[in-house]
């Protein structure tokens, strides 16, 4: 059976989308697609909070726009990725979740945390994985290409310095 590893930000739009695609990429280079697996979902619509308002980055023009060249440049293809919520059924099935910012990892009125306190023990934040501990910023209402690319090359790089230390998360839980 696959090791899930499950990525969450907000809106599941764009940073915990390029994560799951980053860490895909990953696993398939590394020819280990076949005992690990990668998604995203977002905290938005859970504990009564509103839903995004589109289920895809390239439905937010301005954001879309200045993501675009970055995604292509890193071979990111998030074409094909909608809106998914978390549910409880899916936080249990998950080997590793790995929150976005401190927002959805504990600061929220429906944080991971908060939601599912009987899981926190599989529930990580990115920021574990850097050396300076920041957490990444929302690009979410910003047509900054400079903002987009400075985000997607972090997840990117911290991905790819640390996807050993994300698998050895699994073998955990």
């Amino acid at each position: 059976m696959k090791k899930q590893i499950i990525f969450i930000c907000n809106g599941n739009i764009e940073r915990s989308v390029v994560a799951a695609q980053c860490l895909k990429n990953i696993l398939k280079e590394k020819r280990i697609g076949s005992k690990f697996s990668a998604d995203s979902y977002g905290l938005q619509g859970t504990k009564g909070t509103t839903l995004p308002k589109h289920k895809h980055l390239s439905e937010y023009q301005k954001e879309w726009k200045a993501a675009q060249p970055i995604l292509k440049k890193l071979k990111l293809d998030i074409s094909e990725h909608s809106f998914q919520k978390i549910t409880s059924d899916i936080v249990e099935q998950a080997s590793v979740i790995i929150a976005m910012d401190e927002k959805v990892y504990t600061k929220n009125k429906n944080a991971l945390l908060k939601q599912f306190k009987k899981q926190k023990n599989k529930i990580h934040i990115i920021s574990e994985l850097t050396s300076d501990n920041k957490t990444l910023k929302d690009p979410a209402g910003s047509g900054s290409k400079k903002l987009h690319k400075q985000v997607i090359e972090k997840i990117y790089s911290i991905l790819n310095k640390n996807y050993k230390t994300i698998l050895g998360w699994t073998e955990k839980y």
